[in-house]
């Protein structure tokens, strides 16, 4: 020992410890391992419920849009058979040659077969894709709109009718304060539903230059651009 002798235990003690080193990296491995793969499970469930509350907020929004566009096409129906003014007796409208009257039929009308269209729309649509049912649902809330500001027109013109020339101050007032409520709410509506879209298509470029710079841990079912935020438009 003096001259530098070791005994044969000495000798296979680093063998032991690279082999003790190498045992625990594999377990350190395998239990990283295992936490990514509990990790993705609970993101996959976490995206499954995700989708489930996203479709049902659409159906919810779709029944309710379905609901009001039936009430719309109803009332304006019965409002073609109770014109205002009423009507001789050969079933022709008593005031028909007034402008006020030809503004509440067109407007009327329009307003009824907008309602139909999108009970229509409701009807034959097949569900189960999302994106395709949040583009529909989008595109029949605008409709609603349009039936919206037809339907109140038409009552903004059976006002002049139904007050006659005599108290058109009336008419007038009705018209301001309908014009003014109706232009508030569709012009607040339309500035979230444009500031929703711009940020909307912001976080989509995000999203892209930071999957261009570096790959996602996130699994390809929870980046799935269905898992997005719910706008009530």
């Amino acid at each position: 020992m003096r001259c530098g002798a070791v005994k044969a235990k000495e000798l296979n003690q680093p063998r032991d410890e690279l082999r003790k080193t190498v045992t625990e990296i594999k377990k350190d491995v395998h239990t990283q391992l295992e936490q990514t793969k509990r990790t993705n499970k609970n993101v996959h469930n976490i995206s499954k419920e995700l989708r489930k509350l996203h479709r049902e907020g659409i159906n919810n929004a779709t029944n309710s849009v379905t609901l009001v566009a039936v009430l719309f096409a109803t009332v304006a129906f019965a409002a073609i058979f109770t014109v205002p003014g009423g009507d001789d007796n050969s079933g022709i409208a008593v005031v028909a040659t007034h402008a006020a009257f030809k503004i509440f039929f067109i407007f009327n009308a329009t307003a009824l077969f907008t309602s139909l269209a999108v009970v229509v729309v409701q009807i034959t649509l097949v569900r189960g894709e999302t994106k395709a049912e949040r583009r529909v649902v989008e595109v029949i809330n605008k409709l609603m709109w349009l039936a919206s500001v037809c339907t109140s027109v038409a009552f903004m013109a059976a006002a002049y009718i139904v007050v006659g020339k005599r108290h058109a101050w009336a008419a007038d007032i009705v018209t301001a304060v309908g014009g003014v409520i109706m232009a508030g709410v569709l012009g607040t509506m339309t500035y979230y539903v444009v500031k929703s879209k711009r940020s909307r298509s912001m976080r989509k470029r995000v999203k892209s230059e930071k999957r261009s710079g570096s790959s996602s841990w996130l699994p390809s079912d929870f980046s799935n651009s269905d898992v997005e935020k719910i706008y009530a438009l």
